[in-house]
């Protein structure tokens, strides 16, 4: 019995083929699609774990708009020994190194676990005084998939086809490194066989399910992590196409939202402002090191520790913006991040459908009401935009193809949906039928039909 899994880094989804169709699994029937698993994890100090939707809402009920707590942790001691020019017996000086942990804490929320595999200096991490390695947090979430799988089948799965970037990694070493522990993950989590098809072969598998003519296909899958792109060349049936061309570029939903952050909502808590004057008079502005940490969601309680929180407050007092640094002050402090992006990523979601989209939050001082365009969205991820096209334009030449001989392209992924991509790769394959496939369901469905076939 052999499923098809397509672990995400923002979904996580699984089915199986019969031979005759496509039939998900229910990972999560507290979410809106229940075949749709959030590939969130959520750990607590009993070392339980939670998955999904439950995650995501027991870190809102018991760590969102908390007192951040920092306390003193020993992490161990370093000795040094001091040498002297006087002739006599060298010092040794021994001392503490400690830490400063947020003792407040009562669970921990991990999201995007699957971009650790793109590092190779990433091994995982401490929770709670426990060490998690990177391939035994996928493998919690992979466990679920095998355990759903099980009860809804009512059989044994030991097998399963996962679905993969075309690049981990640029460097081929690093490339199967990843591919490597994802396995070791997988077995882990109780699938002793391992098959890994790239996600847009898994997609382009799912439109050739159906009777096409001969044509050459170019597969755009923009996920929350990468931007994946595949040129096959269909032969007129399922099982024969060849593939011309794969390539990838490091860019996802993930960076959308945190370009919307930087520079759309950020700007709402003073991170462009003024903080002080120094003693000549020179002004002192925000830090941007401080700014780029506001990008990420799981980065902004960083500026809770008292290097950071001494700007803060004294931006409060002096800026002559109290009001703004105070808003900044609560999300900080508050632990409010998780739900500011829930808010962003909402927008996002909203604008391919929409000409406007508002990013409201309304939390104590934190009182937050934009409407966003869909030309400002536009205008805030052109540097994306631009490294997808760059995408798309060396695909075609490591195929050897030309642009306008490409007869269909397949967008799928969550951001494939964004009308700016669907006009740039209509502007950029100007012969080419755009087809949009099910954004979150085609990879899934082409891996249950490679699975089907491997089995």
């Amino acid at each position: 019995m052999r499923i098809g899994v397509d672990f995400g880094t923002t979904h996580t989804a699984a089915a199986f083929h019969d031979g005759q169709s496509v039939r998900f699994i229910s990972l999560d029937p507290e979410n809106r699609i229940p075949q749709m698993l959030r590939s969130l994890l959520y750990i607590d100090r009993a070392h339980q774990h939670r998955l999904g939707v439950e995650a995501a809402r027991l870190f809102l009920e018991q760590d969102t708009g908390r007192d951040v707590i920092l306390e003193d942790k020993l992490v161990g001691t370093i000795e040094n020994t001091v040498g002297s020019l006087s002739g006599s017996e060298p010092t040794h000086l021994i001392y503490d190194v400690t830490i400063q942990d947020d003792i407040g804490v009562r669970g921990r929320l991990l999201q995007s676990v699957k971009t650790g595999l793109r590092s190779r200096s990433y091994t995982g991490t401490n929770i709670f005084g426990r060490f998690y390695s990177l391939e035994e947090l996928i493998a919690l979430i992979l466990t679920h998939v095998r355990q759903q799988a099980e009860a809804t089948l009512g059989r044994e799965v030991q097998a399963a086809t996962l679905g993969r970037p075309v690049h981990f990694s640029s460097n081929p070493v690093y490339d199967q490194q990843a591919e490597d522990r994802l396995r070791q993950a997988a077995q882990m989590a109780g699938f002793p066989s391992v098959d890994f098809l790239p996600e847009p072969v898994a997609a382009a598998r799912f439109y050739l399910q159906e009777a096409r003519p001969r044509e050459r296909i170019f597969v755009f899958d923009f996920g929350g992590g990468t931007l994946d792109f595949t040129l096959i060349a269909s032969q007129g049936s399922q099982k024969a196409y060849r593939i011309l061309a794969s390539h990838g570029v490091p860019v996802g939903g993930d960076d959308l939202d945190s370009a919307l952050m930087r520079g759309h909502v950020a700007p709402f808590f003073d991170t462009e402002s003024i903080v002080d004057v120094n003693y000549d008079g020179e002004p002192i502005p925000f830090p941007s090191e401080m700014a780029r940490l506001l990008e990420q969601w799981q980065t902004i309680p960083v500026l809770s520790r008292p290097q950071h929180t001494r700007v803060i407050e004294r931006a409060i007092r002096y800026s002559g913006q109290p009001e703004q640094f105070r808003r900044l002050s609560t999300l900080v402090n508050r632990n409010y991040g998780f739900v500011l992006f829930e808010k962003i990523e909402q927008a996002k979601r909203a604008l391919s459908s929409q000409e406007r989209a508002d990013v409201a939050l309304d939390a104590e001082e934190i009182h937050l009401s934009t409407a966003l365009s869909r030309s400002q969205f536009n205008r805030l991820i052109n540097d994306e935009l631009a490294t997808a096209r760059l995408g798309v334009r060396k695909t075609l030449a490591l195929a050897g193809v030309a642009a306008d001989s490409v007869d269909v392209a397949v967008m799928t992924g969550g951001s494939s949906a964004i009308p700016l991509f669907q006009q740039m790769v209509a502007a950029e394959l100007p012969a080419a039928r755009l087809v949009q496939s099910d954004a979150f369901g085609s990879v899934t469905a082409g891996l249950a039909l490679d699975a089907h076939e491997r089995s």
